[in-house]
C-alpha cells in the first residue's frame, strides 16, 4: 500500500535536519515513530540517508569511518530483506536501531572534523520571505555544508563568482563545488571565473560552462533544468550518482530528468521560470540594513496602500533602452544620460504605519553605476510614464517626494552603492526615490 505523500516528504526532512545538525530528541523519537508506522517510511529514510552520503562523497574523499558506516548500512539492510515473514519485525527493529546509531555517530563524526568554512553572504530577502528554522539576515555568512531552508519568498546568496537565488519552497546545502538541492528552484548566475559551479540533485548534476541557468527538484516529481543564456552541462545520475547520460544545453533550452522510469529528454524553455527573480531582484547585486525586495509586482504604491513599517523596500521597474538623450533633475542637479543606454531603475518605497518609533537605514549596491537619484515630486511624476510598472498605479502627490532637511541619502564613490535614511514627518509618511542605473553603454 502506499504512504501518502507527505509522510515521506516529513521523512526526507527530518534526515535533512539530523544532517544539518538541527535534529532534536523529538526529532529522532519522529523518525522512528514514522519507521514504525510503515516499511514505505523505513524505504523513505533510507533513499534520504543514501542521498546524503553520496553528496558527501562527490564534496570529498570519503573518510574510512563513514565508509564503515555505510557498509554496515548497507549491510544491515540485505540481512533485513533476508528476513522470513515471521522475523520481519525484529529485524526492522535492529534496522531502525543501527540506522539511527549510524546516523547520529556519522552527523557527530561529521560535525567534529569539518570546520566551519565561510562560503558566501546573504545578499537580498524578499518581503514575503519565511524560513523554515533560523532567521535569515543580510550579511549574514553562510558556510560550507550549511542547509539554508525557506517556505517561501526569495533568498539571494553571493558566492564567489556566482548569485545564488533561492525560490520557496527549497532547499539547498552547500558544497566545495556548488550546492545540493534537495527541493525547490535555484537559479545561478555565473561569472567568468566561477565556470565549474555544479547544482546537484538526486536525478542530476548540473555544471556550469559560463551562464545563467535554473534547477528545479521535488522529490518524486524529477528534475528540470533550463539556460538562459551561455551553455550548462546536465548529467544524469542512477540511484548510485552514477551519471548515466549527458545533455548539453545552451542559451533557451531545456530538459527533465526522472529517475524512476529514466527519463532525460529536452522540454520546452520557459523564460518566465526566471522573471520571478527578476521582477525581485533585478540588477541588485547586495542589499543592506533594514531594506528589502519584493517578490511581486505591487497593484498600488499610492499612499498607505503598500505599507512598510519596519523598512524601506527596492523595487525594480524597467529596463529602458534610450532613444534619444535623457535630462532629468536629480539630487546632484540635471543629468543627461546619452541616447542608446539601457537605463534600469528602481523604486524606492517607505510608507510607514503611525506606530513607528524610528525610520530604518539601508543601503542597496547595483551591478552597474548609478547615473542619477530622482527624489522631487515632479521629477518622479514625469519620469512614471518611463520607468514605471504598467501594472501599478503611482502616487502623484508631492508628499511623495523626500523631504531634504530630514531625509538622507548617500551614493559611495564608485557610485554602485546608495544608503537611506528617511525621516518621519506626519501627517503624510510616504517617502520615495527612483534610481536610475547603467545596465548597458551604448
Amino acid at each position: 500500500m502506499n504512504m501518502p505523500r507527505p509522510s515521506i516528504d516529513e521523512m526526507y526532512q527530518l534526515v535533512d535536519e539530523l544532517y544539518d545538525g538541527n535534529a532534536t530528541s523529538s526529532n529522532l523519537a519522529r523518525i522512528e515513530s514514522l519507521i514504525l508506522q510503515s516499511p514505505r517510511n523505513l524505504q523513505a529514510y533510507v533513499e534520504r540517508f543514501d542521498f546524503h552520503c553520496e553528496l558527501l562523497e562527490q564534496a570529498d574523499h570519503q573518510p574510512a569511518e563513514l565508509a564503515a558506516l555505510n557498509v554496515l548500512h548497507q549491510s544491515v539492510l540485505t540481512t533485513a530483506r533476508r528476513e522470513n515473514h515471521q522475523q520481519w519485525w525484529r529485524g526492522l527493529l535492529l534496522v531502525v536501531c543501527t540506522l539511527l546509531v549510524a546516523a547520529g555517530m556519522g552527523w557527530a563524526f561529521y560535525s567534529a572534523v569539518f570546520s566551519r568554512i565561510p562560503v558566501g553572504t546573504i545578499a537580498s530577502l524578499s518581503t514575503d520571505l519565511k524560513e523554515k528554522s533560523s532567521l535569515l539576515e543580510l550579511g549574514q555568512v553562510v558556510h560550507l555544508r550549511e542547509t539554508i531552508s525557506i517556505r517561501a519568498g526569495i533568498v539571494s546568496i553571493q558566492l564567489p563568482e556566482v548569485m545564488v537565488d533561492l525560490i520557496g519552497p527549497g532547499s539547498v546545502r552547500f558544497e566545495r563545488q556548488g550546492l545540493s538541492l534537495s527541493r525547490g528552484t535555484v537559479i545561478a548566475t555565473v561569472a567568468p571565473k566561477g565556470i565549474g559551479f555544479t547544482i546537484r540533485t538526486p536525478e542530476v548534476e548540473a555544471m556550469d560552462l559560463g551562464t545563467e541557468f535554473l534547477v528545479r527538484h521535488q522529490p518524486g516529481e524529477g528534475s528540470y533544468v533550463s539556460v538562459r543564456r551561455g551553455a550548462a552541462r546536465a548529467q544524469q545520475l542512477d540511484w548510485r550518482g552514477e551519471p548515466v547520460k549527458v545533455l548539453d544545453l545552451t542559451t533557451s533550452r531545456a530538459a527533465r530528468f526522472q529517475q524512476s522510469d529514466g527519463v532525460a529528454k529536452e522540454v520546452e524553455y520557459s523564460v518566465n521560470d526566471y522573471l520571478l527573480v527578476e521582477r525581485s531582484r533585478g540588477g541588485i547585486q547586495r542589499l543592506s540594513g533594514a531594506i528589502r525586495t519584493n517578490s511581486g509586482v505591487p497593484a498600488s504604491l499610492a499612499g498607505n496602500q503598500l505599507t512598510t513599517p519596519n523598512h524601506l523596500l527596492v523595487i525594480p521597474e524597467r529596463e529602458v533602452t534610450l532613444d534619444s538623450d535623457l535630462t532629468v533633475t536629480s539630487l546632484s542637479g540635471p543629468v543627461t544620460i546619452p541616447a542608446g543606454t539601457a537605463v534600469g531603475s528602481y523604486l524606492i518605497h517607505y510608507d510607514p504605519t503611525f506606530i513607528i518609533h524610528s525610520a530604518p537605514r539601508g543601503a542597496v549596491t547595483f551591478s552597474g553605476e548609478i547615473a542619477a537619484i530622482i527624489a522631487s515630486s515632479a521629477e518622479l511624476n514625469i519620469t512614471d510614464p518611463l520607468f514605471g510598472l504598467l501594472q501599478t498605479q503611482y502616487e502623484s502627490q508631492s508628499f511623495r517626494e523626500l523631504e531634504l532637511d530630514e531625509d538622507e541619502v548617500r551614493v559611495s564613490d564608485d557610485r554602485k552603492t546608495v544608503s537611506f535614511f528617511f525621516g518621519i514627518t506626519p501627517p503624510e509618511l510616504l517617502d520615495e526615490a527612483r534610481i536610475l542605473v547603467v545596465h548597458r553603454r551604448p
